[in-house]
């Protein structure tokens, strides 16, 4: 089946199974030869035998619990916090995908494999993703953020705002939750929060730059005119430095769309050849306008002192600093 877009459609009911003939012990059988998994109560979804356990099948095997749930649970709940964040397809830093989440007006409790959060919702907090009631693009994320770390925070806050959430919508939901559990959180997050970054990556290391006082802050998302097969094209680099003649001296690149592509954080259709022949001909062709281009990974970003040193050796190098 296709883990990149999961709907109710996909899932097997148990009712539905029985009554075409399909016996308990068979859905068992399924269950423990690894074709199928049982992802609430009476609700099963097929696996994929490849990357089944990829990030992007993770998201979807959520996405299918959040449907289940939600259509056991009645009308009075609406998906919030990360499930509703899966739901409209939000990237995030490390989500925790163990539980379901809800917010219901009237009541709040721990459920098996799921948390009702008690809060107040208006009509603008609610919205139909895949006929599944979810809490709002700019609410969800709040929530999100609420709930995390510094970096998780602005990472869906980022993600938010480059999905089209305003930050003036932001703005309002810290407003409307200032009494609520982690408002200085989000606060703190909202402090750092730029759309312009297009990848979870790019937000963790935009955060870990920052902790560098050597390390001037970057211009985010830098144009750069390139020439391929005898043609200009117009590229852009995930972090720039510039001269005080304006010109881009230094190009840093975030290398870890493997996990969180910009393009599609829930999968990437492409081949990891193609994409790696691909950046390497993006990366020869900045080179070749005149800038230093330096590189890190998942790992350096996890570990601020090694990307710190990387960084100020190629703008050392460039002659930005001494």
């Amino acid at each position: 089946m296709d883990h990149s877009h999961i709907g109710a459609d996909d899932l097997v009911f148990r009712a539905h199974a029985l009554a075409s003939g399909v016996t308990d012990s068979a859905l068992s059988r399924n269950v423990r030869a690894g074709t199928t998994e049982r992802v609430w109560h009476g609700a099963y979804l097929p696996t994929a035998d490849e990357s089944a356990q990829s990030h992007a099948a993770e998201l979807e095997r959520h996405r299918a619990t959040v449907i289940v749930a939600a259509l056991n649970g009645g009308p009075k709940r609406v998906a919030s916090h990360i499930s509703a964040a899966v739901m409209h397809r939000v990237p995030m830093l490390r989500p925790d995908l163990s539980k379901v989440h809800f917010t219901s007006r009237t009541t709040g409790k721990h459920i098996k494999r799921g948390i009702i959060h008690q809060a107040a919702l208006s009509e603008s907090d609610i919205v139909v993703v895949d006929g599944i009631p979810v809490t709002s693009l700019a609410r969800s994320v709040c929530d999100v953020a609420r709930m995390s770390t510094l970096a998780q925070a602005v990472s869906v806050l980022d993600s938010g705002l480059h999905l089209g959430v305003t930050m003036t919508e932001l703005v309002e939901q810290a407003e409307h939750s200032r009494r609520r559990r982690g408002i200085a959180m989000l606060r703190a997050a909202l402090a750092s929060a730029d759309g312009l970054s297009e990848s979870v990556g790019e937000s963790v290391s935009r955060l870990a730059l920052a902790q560098s006082p050597v390390i001037p802050p970057p211009e985010l998302q830098v144009e750069i005119t390139v020439n391929v097969d005898g043609r200009a094209k117009s590229v852009r680099g995930d972090f720039g430095w510039r001269g005080r003649d304006g010109r881009l001296r230094v190009v840093g690149e975030f290398d870890g769309r493997f996990k969180y592509h910009r393009s599609n954080p829930f999968g990437d259709e492409r081949l990891p050849e193609d994409v790696i022949y691909e950046e390497k001909l993006r990366e020869d062709a900045i080179r070749m306008t005149g800038p230093h281009v330096v590189r890190w990974t998942w790992s350096d970003a996890h570990h601020p002192n090694v990307l710190h040193a990387r960084v100020i050796a190629t703008l050392r190098a460039a002659g930005l600093i001494s």
